[in-house]
């Protein structure tokens, strides 16, 4: 009769999200109110001047 191996356990590692940068933009402009030009603007804001773009600013730049 085979016994069964117990499992190896391993140390997990945090999990990263991983998306592209258009998905991101997308989702930007989607969380922000406004219209046309106002809502460009509120969604860039948004990528350069938050929490989240203080995590994303050494990868990546947005430009106009």
């Amino acid at each position: 009769m085979k016994t069964r191996a117990g499992r190896t356990t391993t140390k997990k590692t945090p999990r990263r999200l991983v998306t592209t940068l258009g998905e991101l933009i997308s989702a930007a402009y989607e969380a922000v109110p406004g219209m046309g030009t106002q809502r460009l603007e509120r969604a860039l804001t948004l990528l350069t001047e938050s929490p989240l773009a203080r995590h994303i600013s050494p990868h990546v730049e947005f430009v106009r």
